[in-house]
């Protein structure tokens, strides 16, 4: 489909998607170059490239920003979030698509909804929940708040299992197969690449967060990645090489999982815009 637009317009578009992805590599290199410069030749030149390239800055940075309790905290927290996620709002999916029951589209709708509601606006009424249920400074705290972040998953969900014939169902039921059988055996072996997809998503999303645990978590020793770095950057404010160290060790996990996924994200986007 490509090939077949005018010889301008290819060009055109090529120029476009270099300019984006200059504009994508650039910051990353910038950062690069700095976090192995002294403070001296920051200040002095801050976009020339390092003469002695110092690599223990990195370790420099591991070490003062405790950063494998960070990771530890963020990735347990992320695991189980993406984990929950994904069986609540495949099996939700799976119901709206195959289920026929009164006000399955008002709830359809009642879910998407979510979509328009900034998360900002809950902030109170949350904290006042988690508070109430004794949970604020936990873990379970974010998780459970995380738990809500279902619009996105829920819509993917349904408009993958929407795609799939209802008659593999049909025919399971006839042989005498259990609903629960039907969905764990039949239906989530084939929706693999939304699961996929939304697993990947959301542990970018759910990693980067930073606005609810920075609500709920007080403890030092509960910080995630995010609340870590606001930390760091107080503490080492003069120190641009050791912050811009760490900052890419902060990106580094949600960059590298992108990076190692990208296909199936957007096979997974694919196929679910496909089947729906």
């Amino acid at each position: 489909m490509f090939k077949s637009l005018p010889f301008a317009v290819r060009i055109a578009a090529y120029f476009l998607l270099l300019a984006l992805a200059v504009s994508i590599v650039l910051p990353f290199l910038w950062m690069i170059a700095t976090a192995l410069k002294t403070t001296a030749e920051i200040s002095q030149s801050p976009f020339s490239l390092p003469t002695a390239p110092n690599f223990g800055v990195f370790v420099d940075a591991w070490q003062q920003g405790n950063f494998t309790q960070l990771y530890l905290n963020s990735l347990g927290i992320t695991a189980l979030s993406v984990t929950g996620l994904i069986a609540f709002c495949s099996a939700a999916g799976y119901a709206l698509a195959h289920f026929q029951f009164r006000g399955r589209e008002a709830l359809f709708l009642y879910f998407l909804a979510g979509m328009m509601i900034p998360p900002q606006v809950i902030l109170v009424p949350s904290f006042k929940i988690m508070a109430t249920l004794g949970l604020v400074n936990t873990y379970w705290a974010v998780i459970l708040t995380y738990f809500a972040w279902v619009p996105f998953a829920i819509f993917f969900f349904r408009a993958y299992f929407a795609g799939i014939p209802r008659e593999l169902a049909e025919a399971a039921r006839v042989e005498g197969v259990s609903e629960w059988n039907i969905f764990t055996r039949i239906m989530l072996p084939l929706a693999k690449p939304a699961m996929a997809t939304v697993g990947i998503v959301y542990f970018i999303w759910i990693f980067n967060d930073f606005m609810w645990p920075l609500i709920y978590l007080n403890d030092q020793s509960l910080r995630t990645v995010t609340l870590g770095m606001m930390a760091f950057q107080g503490s080492h404010a003069a120190l641009m090489n050791l912050k811009v160290a760490a900052l890419l060790l902060a990106t580094a996990p949600p960059l590298i999982v992108f990076l190692l996924f990208r296909r199936q994200i957007q096979n997974g986007l694919i196929e679910g815009a496909l089947k729906a």
